[in-house]
């Protein structure tokens, strides 16, 4: 299994008993965002499975002994590692950014273990952390739609998108561009050009990171080339059609009457 890098742990290690795996979303950076479920479940395990940028980020309160990490692009080998050593007693902890059952861990790990004591452990996801650092656009109705199309092809991702520019609610795009992957946000930018006609737009770039940034505009008043900055670690939101912004905030109201 290549890639893959575990620290053997002195003595005997595990529980005299099933094994244990939780699949935990550590939220949008590590310890700073984590719930305290997330932080008891990685305290708990004999061992912590993750990718290596993840893992970097509790490296801090984790020891050494206990890290299991894998590169880009081998969750599946992860996840089997991780069911491995909990079906040999141990209590493990498979981690995710955000919410691991959001674009995340749990539904690979579900689908592969067998007679397994597995617990979901929630967390912050992308779309409410990004969110609110531009302020409330995602107080009603929205949708989530990630533009990646590795595992789910780019016509059935268009598909939605379309639905979802003429539902008028704010739509969070998680993955909108890749080094390899343009056009696809075009298109389904272009999308809502022609069903929600003006409406903002919210940019959040390496939420709750020291490198973290973000804007909003109306698409009217877009920068110059305010694509060219996305990347995957961007979330994009294309608001609701009744989205305003107060104080430099962004918000959808909700309709009570104030």
């Amino acid at each position: 299994m290549d890639e893959l890098r575990i620290h053997k742990r002195n003595g005997t290690g595990g529980l005299n008993m099933r094994g244990k795996l939780f699949i935990v979303g550590i939220g949008p950076n590590g310890q700073h965002n984590m719930t305290f479920s997330a932080y008891s479940a990685i305290d708990r395990a004999d061992y912590v499975v993750g990718y290596n940028r993840y893992i970097e980020r509790i490296s801090a309160f984790v020891p050494e002994d206990k890290l299991v990490s894998t590169g880009m692009l081998k969750e599946i080998d992860r996840v089997r590692e991780a069911i491995r050593l909990a079906s040999e007693g141990n209590c493990v902890a498979l981690i995710s950014s955000g919410d691991a059952g959001v674009y995340g861990m749990a539904t690979l790990a579900i689908e592969m273990a067998e007679d397994l004591d597995i617990e979901i452990i929630p967390g912050v996801t992308a779309a409410s952390s990004a969110a609110s650092i531009l302020g409330a656009p995602i107080a009603l109705d929205f949708a989530v739609l990630s533009l990646s199309d590795l595992l789910v092809p780019f016509e059935k991702i268009r598909t939605r998108a379309f639905h979802f520019a003429k539902s008028g609610v704010t739509v969070c795009l998680y993955n909108p561009v890749s080094t390899k992957r343009k056009r696809q946000f075009d298109e389904v930018l272009e999308l809502f050009k022609t069903y929600r006609g003006n409406f903002y737009i919210g940019v959040v770039k390496y939420a709750f990171m020291k490198e973290q940034e973000s804007h909003f505009f109306k698409l009217s008043e877009a920068p110059e080339n305010w694509k060219e900055d996305l990347n995957m670690m961007s979330i994009v939101f294309f608001c609701d059609e009744n989205c305003r912004e107060k104080d430099g905030k962004l918000f959808t109201p909700r309709g009570y009457r104030i």
